[in-house]
């Protein structure tokens, strides 16, 4: 049973040097990459005004992209 409690701690200081972010990325919110949102909006207008959209798919994208 000491055994597996030593693995446990080892397992869990390998995590802490190999990633020393593991535990702060593990418990935060993901966060929302806004330059890939810019150019998904960016590329979504360039389609809607060639015309490539309609005006209803448009909208429902771009709703996608902002929540």
């Amino acid at each position: 049973m000491m055994f597996f409690g030593f693995l446990l701690i080892l397992l869990i200081l390998w995590l802490i040097i190999k990633n020393p972010d593991f535990f702060k990325n593990l418990f935060e919110a993901p966060q929302k990459n806004d330059n890939a949102n810019k150019e998904a909006l960016k590329i979504l207008n360039e389609k809607f005004v060639k015309g490539e959209i309609t005006e209803e798919e448009y909208l429902r994208k771009k709703k996608l992209l902002e929540d």
